[in-house]
């Protein structure tokens, strides 16, 4: 499973991020960096949440996975006009914006599926990335990943959780994390593409739980009687 971003800057410069994915398990398997930055060290402000101990992982997983991108685009101003387009296996995607947007898509997919516990439950919806989402898409295609989860595990005789509350507070848990990797992502930038990206996030994970109870009956929805 392959997501191709090739980013054109003003001037033609041109970057591309391949991020290539393992269709069964949607692990990210695009290489990290042989030489990871000292930012990236799990015990380099070490999320206070997080489950791992730097015994066993010598670097937090999400820094890991961001290195290269961080390092890439260190130099950049986040509000800077690119022309980007996304090449998936189904279709293409293409959008003049911000690069801080771009950065947002390129590093939420890194986030989800590098292997870092607390993220693991946003994972699946890798599996139907969306490049550029807007809120309620970012809402809608939160809750019906998760609601999915929930019906495979009724069916599995597992208790689910129709009310949504561990998927809210998961989002509470993630918005403590973005916190820590906003300063990681702070030590590895000059600029501030790199790190607004991840605030852009944030603001999605506080919005999220705030939102679903509001916005998904009333876009476009008729409950039935």
């Amino acid at each position: 499973m392959q997501y191709k971003y090739i980013i054109k800057f003003e001037g033609g410069d041109e970057k591309v991020i391949d991020i290539q994915l393992d269709a069964d398990t949607l692990t990210l398997q695009s290489p990290n960096s042989p030489n990871p930055p000292e930012w990236a060290l799990l015990d380099q402000g070490k999320c206070a949440l997080c489950p791992l101990d730097s015994a066993g992982h010598k670097y937090c997983p999400i820094a890991l996975s961001l290195s290269n991108i961080i390092r890439d685009f260190s130099d950049k101003a986040s509000t800077m006009l690119v022309d980007a387009r996304v090449i998936t296996r189904e279709r293409e995607y293409s959008k003049r914006t911000s690069l801080q947007s771009v950065l947002s898509s390129i590093i939420g997919i890194h986030m989800v599926t590098s292997g870092c516990p607390v993220m693991n439950i946003l994972k699946p919806m890798a599996a139907y990335h969306l490049p550029f989402a807007s809120l309620s898409e970012t809402v809608y295609r939160s809750v019906s990943s998760y609601l999915l989860q929930q019906y495979l595990r009724k069916k599995k005789g597992l208790d689910p959780d129709w009310e949504l509350n561990k998927l809210t507070k998961a989002y509470e848990d993630i918005e403590k994390l973005n916190q820590g990797i906003v300063d990681r992502v702070r030590k590895g930038s000059s600029l501030d593409a790199n790190y607004n990206a991840v605030i852009i996030l944030d603001v999605f994970a506080k919005m999220v739980p705030r939102t679903i109870d509001q916005s998904l009956p009333s876009k476009g929805f008729q409950l039935p009687d």
